[in-house]
């Protein structure tokens, strides 16, 4: 992308879109696959960005919600019901396999941050890029 337009391009559909200005959620699937974690982080985000002088480490936080989604909500991708309820939440957190990294990425004022934690050890580190 650029400061100006963003693209999104998956092995699967293997043809690259060009994003209008929105929202939009990525998970371990398709954009705006409509899981409950993407549509929840969705909304969640929204109402954040709604606030005037949003917060970029509140909207990080939002990655770590550990909330089961029902199991009339979970998608069936094929690895059974307890499997679904275990992948369900934002932040997953099982024997050997979970969440690795949580990121934002974000524009304001002509700049650039790249926050990004580090799990298990929950360690931060930014990045800001001047856009000249």
């Amino acid at each position: 992308g650029t400061p100006t337009e963003l693209w999104y391009f998956s092995n699967l559909e293997l043809e690259a879109q060009r994003l209008a200005p929105g929202l939009y959620g990525l998970s371990n699937h398709l954009l705006d696959t409509p899981w409950p974690k993407v549509q929840g982080l969705k909304q969640a985000l929204a109402g954040q960005l709604a606030q005037p002088g949003w917060n970029p480490s509140e909207l990080l936080d939002l990655l770590g919600d550990r909330q089961v989604a029902p199991d009339t909500a979970l998608p069936d991708t094929g690895v059974g019901l307890a499997l679904e309820r275990q992948l369900s939440p934002r932040f997953i957190q099982l024997e050997k396999y979970g969440t690795r990294a949580s990121s934002l990425l974000y524009l304001r004022a002509q700049q650039l941050t790249f926050i990004e934690r580090t799990w298990p050890t929950g360690t931060e580190q930014t990045v800001t890029l001047p856009l000249s």
